[in-house]
């Protein structure tokens, strides 16, 4: 079985879960991936005039995590300033169809991770060339790219006209689901696929108090922890008033914010207005291997977002020994399924965050339930999934392409 991932989600800046479910499946089939990357032309020479909106792929290149035998494609295509990057779903589809067209590689499926832009591309080069396409969704492209209002309307349109034509659709979670069904796309055609984890990172690294030496921290009081973006959706200002209310009973709790983004000044003020800019570390961004030993010297993971898909960084705390208090929006309870593994409480609710971290520091958890619960929960795992997947959507495709040859010898 020979597959193409198509993505734009790819290291450094992101798709760390597109290559671990790569790296899972490699033992089973064969894998090329197409990396779709942007390229936004010079807007005062425009070049994009001059250029052509199509170039042959260069050769493939390869990345040593993955191995000789996965080749990478960079597809590089061509945006629209005028139009805006809602349109750019159609030259994403140009380029891999040009790449599909001049490539030597058959491939049986293609399976395109994120159903905006990528998954329009795939589909609909799928279609013209009789190919049969997976697309993976992951959340905000559910929760966003569908939305028909003015200014996405075009996003939208094409979004779930590729959700449409694909041949099967993959979602993280059960929720994920039944917002894609809301779009009158058949629920026989959705598979539930979440992300795993890797056990091999993701394990608790040794003693918080020695961890938190390691990094620097104050070893007493009580440490929570934020990972993730620093970006309205997921409620970080909320976060910040409960911390506001926690430090009046416990004014030695910590807080760690990893992450960077548009948010962080505005964020840093409010914690000065508050008065709590002492109780918080803004960490930055830490590579990946690193983000373990943070959950592990961290007394509990915060994750007070407004919209989530699967988030991932639930398990990964969960599988370090660590519990979650978090917002019950998205697939997060389909994943903290017990009061054992964690808390959850409505998004944006800073008095009902506040009250569950209260309550989280007073009660005795038990760290083993937690590994072992996200344990079960591995990339190992899914590839099973995605195989299962994979199979159903050939004999699918054989199945309908023996009915036409019966209907033409009739």
């Amino acid at each position: 079985m020979k597959i193409l991932i198509v993505t734009e989600m790819w290291p450094p800046l992101s798709g760390t879960f597109v290559v671990e479910q790569i790296k899972s499946l490699a033992p089973f089939i064969s894998i090329t991936v197409a990396v779709l990357v942007p390229h936004p032309p010079n807007l005062k020479c425009y070049q994009w005039l001059r250029s052509p909106l199509i170039a042959m792929p260069a050769s493939p290149c390869t990345m040593p995590e993955l191995g000789e035998n996965i080749p990478i494609y960079y597809l590089r295509y061509r945006t629209i300033p005028e139009l805006g990057k809602y349109l750019n779903s159609w030259q994403a589809w140009r380029v891999l169809r040009h790449f599909l067209q001049h490539q030597s590689e058959r491939f049986d499926l293609l399976q395109a991770h994120f159903a905006y832009l990528v998954g329009f591309a795939a589909a609909r080069a799928g279609r013209r060339l009789g190919l049969p396409v997976v697309v993976t969704t992951h959340g905000s492209d559910i929760n966003y790219y569908t939305h028909r209002t003015p200014k996405n309307i075009v996003a939208a349109w094409l979004t779930i006209w590729g959700l449409r034509h694909a041949t099967a659709v993959t979602a993280v979670c059960e929720d994920l689901k039944n917002k894609i069904v809301a779009l009158d796309i058949s629920a026989e055609h959705i598979r539930i696929v979440p992300a795993g984890i890797r056990e091999t990172i993701f394990y608790p690294r040794g003693e918080k108090s020695a961890l938190r030496r390691e990094l620097q921290l104050a070893e007493n009081g009580k440490l929570f922890l934020f990972v993730g973006n620093l970006i309205p959706v997921k409620g970080l200002e909320y976060l910040l008033h409960a911390l506001a209310r926690v430090c009046k009973q416990l004014p030695m709790v910590r807080l760690a914010v990893l992450g960077s983004g548009e948010l962080e000044k505005s964020l840093q003020r409010l914690a000065h207005t508050l008065g709590i800019e002492q109780n918080i570390m803004w960490v930055g961004r830490k590579p990946h291997a690193e983000i373990p030993i943070w959950m592990s010297a961290a007394d509990f993971l915060v994750l007070p977002s407004q919209s989530e898909g699967y988030p991932m960084v639930v398990l990964e705390a969960l599988a370090c020994g660590t519990p979650v208090i978090a917002s019950r929006v998205g697939g997060i309870p389909e994943i903290i399924v017990s009061s054992e593994l964690g808390t959850m409480v409505p998004a944006g609710d800073s008095e009902a965050l506040a009250h569950a971290m209260l309550v989280a520091v007073s009660k005795k958890w038990d760290s083993q339930k937690l590994i072992t619960f996200a344990r079960a929960n591995t990339w190992a795992e899914r590839a099973q999934r995605f195989l299962q997947v994979y199979q159903n959507v050939l004999k699918s495709k054989a199945r309908s392409v023996g009915n036409k040859q019966q209907m033409t010898n009739h």
